[in-house]
This record gives structure tokens, C-alpha cells and sequence, in this order.
């Protein structure tokens, strides 16, 4: 593979302001945002394209104003569905005024209220669907809040945006630079990002600019984008695996819109052009099952494999057709998507083959939000599907307490690694120890020094033979399954032995295209389960399943948490045997 050099054409940003305001020179008239506007009587639909040079702009007016109504150095907090509104908020604030609180807007009220408590918050940015709970928790006066300001609606009371954008305008032009003249210090606390915690109260990580900056620059030189690339949001931009991949769209001057919901993912890749997405394993694998199920219910299976064959033949001559074989397929989502990070969990390495197979270039990305978020990624030159590629340029990671297997805890350092959890300085020392932040990911390097990620330290199923088994890497086996929605592994005590259990959860709707029963199903998982048995040591094979039409308990991006789940698991259990 061709290797374009990107780290010549690159360089390493002070900070985010520093980026924009490059990015505002450098691509002035180009489109950085695409917003869509739907009058809900009439049904007409309009695109507002905001310029490089106007975002940029826009920021400062809105800084200026912010910095005149006194919130100089203050926490304020962001809340709503992606939009170009959204992100102005988040960068006027850490670029020049205070600290960024992005939250999540999935969380209920009662957090909300923590989050905005703990964080110190004295305004909210909130959008319409966010309004109701916003407004009641302002007039309860239970946080410090002294202004929300409304992004994309007149509300019945407190600021709209818009007037602080005029305020901040006339500011500007009068010559105030308060603002555009701040000092930024890249290694002080300019966001704080809540974790989403699968077993415990999230924590709230400290970020610097350097943080961002830093995995910046890596993914500039290790991605490959091209200036006609339109990336469209999917992911939600308050985590930060989202908003470090947009980072990296507006430093190469690419075009950038917004998902309607995932049920209008493949209409919108179509509807902007899309061309890269960040996602997340549910999503791609879904879409991968459905392209399958397609090319099955079209008899075109055969075909396929013989294309395979010859994109895998010319491809030894240096001539990739991959793209042209298979148009149809990229037909479907959209016509032009020819690259996909994913990133949050692991995806299945057959999905991630099968898409690369077919001209769309996927990778698998690996970090934490303590890392502001990336520790190693695949890119166009290093590709290995089950790993999680090799380390970026710009950070140092190595295995501790490895087992005869060469597997242990991954630790990395770097200008990546956050300032620590505010308030918290035990957590912190527990997760840095001499420079080096603990993952707590059971991992190893191979000979090629690809990353390989086994699970979670704090998931690893000891047997009774000093054995581990790593569940995450039974339930990728387990998921790709066509008619698996997710599954999750867990033990339970027999005797003086540790057994090994499965619940897997179905698609329904497989049962209806199928025309198949619950019992002809749990027939199909009982030859499944034998076949993945077969792959494995004794003691990494599963001895009992269920099947289940309920989801496991998650996290808001979508994370299993176990220790609620399993309480679960055993109501189920205890209403199947009564059953039977």
C-alpha cells in the first residue's frame, strides 16, 4: 500500500483555536457544516451551509457576549442532539471564554442535575428537546445556573442564542477583542467530559487542549481523507470518541452533516454524499447483516464469492476493482462511502473483512475518554481485522503483568492523557502510577506490534483450573449470528465447578422473514453453539444458553453494564424454569 506521508503535510495545533482559525484561513469559503431545515406543515426542506471563515466568525461573536454578561473563566454546559449550534457552543466556550461541559441528553433529571452540580456549571446551551427538563431544573434553582440559553427555539424564558450572537457582533465590530486576544493555556482545564460507567457513578475527566491537539495531529497522519470527503455525525458529539473524530474532519477541510436518527442513516448518506462515517459495532453490523441478507434473498451469492476471487487475484497485480465489482452494494449506502472508523467496542472481524471486501475501507479504532480518545487505529496501510491496529505515532503503550500468553494490562502515556478525574484524586492515582494511565484492558502486541484487545480486567472469568476466559471474545462469535441482536456471557456455579452460560438475545423480526418458530430457532442456536464449541479449549466452551427477546442493560453509548444485567439474567432464568 502506498504510503502518502501524511506526517510532512501535518502539523501539531497549539490548541482548538489555534485549528479553527487555521482551518478558517486555509479553507475560508468551503463548507464546514450542513444544517437542514424542515418546515413540519409544509414539508419543505432547506440546507443552510456554514463556511469555514464563518464559523470561525460566529465563535467570536459568541465569546465576546459571553465574556461581557461576566462568564469569563466559568463552566458552561452543552446539551442536545448534534447540530451545528451544538458545536458552536462547545468551541466558543473552550476557546477563549471557560470550561466545556458537554452532557449527555439521555441522561434522566436527576443526573443531569449531578453532572451540572458537580461540574460547577453556571449556564446550560440546551436545544428544544431538551427544553422541558432544562427549564424545570433552572426554575427549581437546585444547581448554579444563571443562564440557559436556548440554541435552535424562542423559549418562555431565559436567552436565545441569537441574541447573544448580535450582542456579541456589535461587540466585535466595535473593536472588542477580549475574546479573539484571550490566552489559552493548552495544558490547563478546558473541558470536562463525564464517563459513562458501567459499574459505578461517572466519573468527570479533566481535558486540555494538548489532549485534543495531540490525538489530532496522530489520526492527521496516520488517517487518509480526501478534501471532497463529507463526514456525517451519527455518533453524539458530547462523547468524546465524536467530537475528536470531527476535530480531525474540520483540520482537512471537509464537509460535515448530521444523521437524522438511525433510521434515516442510508436516506441521509445518500440525501449529503456521505463518504465517511464514525460508528460504532450495533450499527455496522447491523448494516452488514442486512447487505448480506440482500445478496441471500437474491440469489447472488455465488456471484459474490466469484468477485471476490477476482478482486483477490488482480489485486496481486496492483489493480483494485473492488469498488467497481461491488458499486452495487455501495449503492445502498448512499454511492460514494469508502471509509468507516469504528470505535467504542470491538466489531466483528468478519464484518470489518466483509466491508473491505467490498471497497469500503473500515478500520477498528481503540481509546478511552480519559485519552481524549485515541490509543491505536487501523488505518490504509495497517490492517489486521481483530486488531485495534497499531499505536499512534505520538503515543507509548506497553503490556504489564503479562500471562504465559504474552496477555495483560495495556498502559500507555502520551500528551493524550488527561489532567485526571476532577475531584478525585484517588481515582486518579489508581488510573496514572509514574506517568503511565492504566486502561484496564487485558491486552497483547503480536510480532508486527498490532494491538490486540482481549477485555476487560475487571470482566475476565477466572476458572476453576487458574484458566481466563475473556467473554467479550465469545460474544463477537456468538453476535454475528444473522439473527442475533447481542449477547452476553456470564457464569454460574455447578457443583465445585465454575460453568460457562450465554444469554442470547434475537432479532424478532428474523422470525417473521424466516417464517421460522422460537423452537426452530433455538434449534439453529443449538447447532451454532456446537460449531463455536468446536473452535474452542475445553474451558472456553459455553455449556448453557438461553435465548431472550430483552436487551441487556446499557450505558447511554450503548455499553453492557454486567453487574445490573446479571440481576436480570436471573429473573429470566427463575420465569424459565418455572415455565418448564
Amino acid at each position: 500500500m502506498k504510503n502518502y506521508k501524511l506526517e510532512k503535510k501535518f502539523h501539531e495545533f497549539t490548541d482548538m483555536r489555534d485549528l479553527l482559525r487555521t482551518s478558517a484561513e486555509k479553507y475560508a469559503g468551503r463548507v464546514a457544516f450542513v444544517t437542514k431545515i424542515k418546515n413540519k406543515e409544509t414539508k419543505e426542506v432547506n440546507y443552510i451551509n456554514t463556511t469555514y471563515e464563518k464559523l470561525f466568525e460566529t465563535m467570536g461573536h459568541l465569546g465576546t457576549a459571553l465574556i461581557e454578561r461576566g462568564y469569563k473563566d466559568k463552566r458552561i454546559a452543552v446539551i442536545g442532539e448534534n447540530s451545528y449550534n451544538w458545536c458552536l457552543a462547545y468551541f466558543a466556550v473552550s476557546c477563549g471564554v471557560g470550561v466545556t461541559v458537554p452532557l449527555d441528553k439521555a441522561l434522566q433529571k436527576e443526573e443531569i442535575v449531578s453532572c451540572l452540580n458537580r461540574s460547577k456549571a453556571e449556564a446550560v446551551f440546551y436545544d428544544k428537546k431538551s427544553a422541558a427538563l432544562i427549564e424545570e431544573i433552572f426554575a427549581e434553582k437546585s444547581t448554579s445556573l444563571s443562564m440557559i440559553v436556548a440554541m435552535d427555539f424562542q423559549p418562555k424564558e431565559g436567552v436565545v442564542l441569537m441574541e447573544l450572537l448580535d450582542q456579541g457582533q456589535a461587540l466585535t465590530e466595535g473593536g472588542d477583542r477580549r475574546y479573539l486576544d484571550a490566552a489559552i493555556d493548552p495544558d490547563a482545564m478546558h473541558y470536562l467530559l463525564f464517563t459513562s460507567g458501567t459499574t459505578e457513578q461517572s466519573k468527570a475527566v479533566m481535558l486540555s487542549h494538548r489532549n485534543f491537539m495531540s490525538c489530532n495531529y496522530g489520526m492527521n497522519c496516520e488517517e487518509l481523507f480526501f478534501p471532497d470527503d463529507v463526514n456525517m455525525m451519527i455518533l453524539p458529539l458530547h462523547h468524546c470518541y465524536g467530537m475528536s473524530g470531527l476535530l480531525t474532519f474540520l483540520s482537512q477541510g471537509m464537509k460535515n452533516c448530521f444523521c437524522d436518527g438511525l433510521k434515516y442513516v442510508s436516506a441521509n448518506m445518500k440525501e449529503y454524499g456521505v463518504s465517511v462515517i464514525m460508528s460504532v459495532p450495533l450499527l455496522l453490523e447491523n448494516m452488514y447483516k442486512k447487505i448480506m441478507k440482500g445478496i441471500e434473498k437474491q440469489g447472488k451469492a455465488e456471484k459474490v464469492q466469484k468477485a471476490l476471487k477476482i478482486c483477490d487475484l488482480t489485486e496481486k497485480i496492483g489493480i483494485n476493482v473492488r469498488r467497481k465489482l461491488f458499486q452495487d452494494i455501495i449503492e445502498q449506502l448512499g454511492g460514494r462511502m469508502r471509509f468507516i472508523i469504528n470505535g467504542a467496542a470491538a466489531l466483528d472481524p468478519v464484518v470489518a473483512k466483509g466491508l473491505n471486501d467490498f471497497g469500503i475501507l473500515t478500520v477498528q479504532g481503540y481509546g478511552l475518554t480519559e485519552t481524549a480518545p485515541t490509543i491505536s487505529s487501523e488505518t490504509y496501510r495497517y490492517l489486521k481485522p481483530g486488531s485495534c491496529g497499531k499505536l499512534m505515532p505520538n503515543v507509548e503503550g506497553k503490556i504489564v503483568d503479562a500471562n504465559e500468553e504474552g496477555i495483560g494490562e495495556l498502559v500507555v502515556r502520551g500528551d493524550n492523557v488527561m489532567l485526571g478525574y476532577y475531584d478525585n484524586q484517588e481515582a486518579t492515582d489508581e488510573m496514572i502510577v509514574d506517568g503511565w494511565l492504566h486502561t484496564g484492558d487485558l491486552a497483547y502486541f503480536d510480532e508486527a506490534g498490532y494491538l490486540f484487545i482481549c477485555g476487560r480486567k475487571k470482566n475476565v472469568i477466572v476458572m476453576k483450573n487458574g484458566k481466563n476466559v475473556y467473554p467479550e471474545e465469545i460474544e463477537n462469535l456468538i453476535n454475528v449470528l444473522p439473527y442475533v441482536e447481542e449477547s452476553m456471557v456470564f457464569t454460574r456455579h455447578k457443583a465445585n465447578d465454575v460453568v460457562l452460560w450465554a444469554k442470547v438475545v434475537y432479532d424478532k423480526s428474523y422470525l417473521s422473514e424466516t417464517n421460522m418458530s422460537l423452537e426452530d430457532l433455538q434449534a439453529q442456536l443449538d447447532r451454532d453453539m456446537n460449531e463455536i464449541n468446536d473452535t474452542m479449549p475445553a474451558y472456553k466452551r459455553v455449556k448453557k444458553y438461553y435465548l431472550s427477546e430483552n436487551p441487556t442493560i446499557k450505558t447511554t453509548t450503548q455499553k453492557t453494564k454486567r453487574n445490573e444485567e446479571l440481576k436480570q439474567i436471573e429473573k429470566e432464568l427463575e420465569a424459565l424454569h418455572a415455565e418448564l
